[in-house]
């Protein structure tokens, strides 16, 4: 689970996790040239400099210099998170996100501050990107939305095969059922995290309607009166207290959830833009960086290496879709994420083990060693990845 947008970023998280972004500006109209939007987050609120622009391709830098209460910037319109960049601790590098917007009223949500919510504005409408590399962005637009699909209806089936070992009560299928689950969720994380569930509108502020919060919430990011729900539960019965009990309308709830995430993907209104398919990469190594490398995310299982994988696996998917149009744009930084993402594959393979819980070693045997190196490897595909964001919104 992404970190609660109720709850500070925790102090290992800040240890292991930095980026450094960056974007420049495209000669053209100004529709077409990337504009660059500054963030300052502070306990008052997100400061916006400037708070009006041109529509088409933006990249915001965000920055947060000493603000204790904050850690999350959220682009939010009519209460749809748009994108965002979680864990950003007081002192860390810079780092942004890339979206093209058309004219409208947009909110920057900083959840924590004593002002959460900062207008800001964008006018006119965006140039639509004409030629072969628009072409090819459009068809992986397309390409994405079907692999979210194909993800979230496979985890449709496997949370059915959990629930079906829950409601028998048989220990060792459920804890197999709830290990093979668990990628299909995190390799497409960043797009389930951005539905709400029971039908609401706006879930950006309210956790008993985040489907994220409801599906795979941990208990230290939960906020007062939140009630506890999802994976984590069942995982904490099964590897804590090595039984099921009072498991099986926890199950089943989580299966309606998972149900309603299956619903809501594949209705014909659910659309990802270009920018969302590189922002979600960088977001699924955020995953890496602040909840995997920590051992927060499978406290009681200690399975983080399965879930890492998948966050990682689901980065590069993204990147894979995109790549073609991408080394029409950049060649050079197309070989930069690629031979990153080649080092990050070598560090996880070191980390395989055959009779370990989903083929890999428990996490609690890894050194602090270890956790650096792999830290630093994703650091450095997160870097190239948010350049990579700038280009391809100004692209689409």
């Amino acid at each position: 689970m992404r970190a609660s947008r109720l709850v500070a970023v925790s102090a290992t998280a800040v240890a292991i996790v930095g980026v450094a972004a960056c974007s420049s500006s495209d000669d053209g109209d100004s529709s077409s040239a990337t504009k660059t939007v500054t963030v300052e987050m502070t306990n008052d609120g997100c400061k916006v400099t400037p708070d009006k622009v041109d529509a088409g391709p933006i990249t915001f830098e965000i920055k947060n210099t000493n603000a204790a209460a904050v850690s999350e910037v959220e682009l939010l319109q009519d209460g749809k998170i748009l994108a965002e960049r979680e864990n950003i601790a007081p002192g860390m590098a810079a780092t942004s996100f890339s979206h093209k917007l058309d004219g409208g009223t947009y909110e920057l949500y900083c959840p924590g501050a004593t002002n959460e919510k900062t207008t800001f504005t964008v006018t006119g409408t965006a140039t639509k990107a004409t030629g072969s590399v628009a072409d090819q962005l459009n068809a992986a637009a397309a390409e994405y939305k079907q692999y979210v699909i194909t993800q979230v209806n496979s985890l449709t089936t496997a949370t059915q095969t959990l629930v079906d070992a829950v409601n028998a009560g048989d220990v060792a299928a459920a804890k197999d059922a709830y290990i093979k689950a668990r990628p299909y969720y995190e390799r497409i994380e960043p797009i389930a995290g951005s539905f709400c569930a029971n039908g609401a509108s706006d879930c950006s502020t309210d956790n008993a309607v985040n489907l994220d919060v409801a599906i795979d919430a941990r208990p230290d990011a939960l906020g007062p009166g939140d009630t506890w729900q999802g994976f984590h539960v069942i995982e904490k019965q099964l590897w804590e207290a090595g039984n099921l009990d009072g498991m099986k309308p926890v199950a089943a709830t989580l299966l309606t959830n998972v149900k309603d995430l299956q619903r809501l993907v594949n209705e014909p209104s659910f659309t990802v833009k270009p920018a969302d398919i590189i922002n979600g990469a960088g977001d699924l190594l955020d995953e890496v960086s602040t909840s995997k490398l920590t051992g927060e995310e499978e406290a009681y299982s200690h399975i983080d290496f399965v879930d890492m994988q998948a966050n990682i696996e689901g980065s590069q998917q993204a990147f894979a879709i995109v790549k073609p149009a991408l080394n029409e744009i950049d060649p050079q930084l197309t070989t930069t994420i690629q031979q990153a993402f080649d080092r990050v594959d070598s560090l996880i393979d070191s980390f395989r083990d055959p009779n370990g819980p989903g083929g890999f070693k428990p996490f609690n045997d890894v050194t602090e060693q270890q956790k650096r190196d792999m830290a630093a490897a994703i650091i450095a595909v997160k870097d190239p990845l948010s350049q990579a964001g700038g280009k391809i919104a100004a692209a689409s």
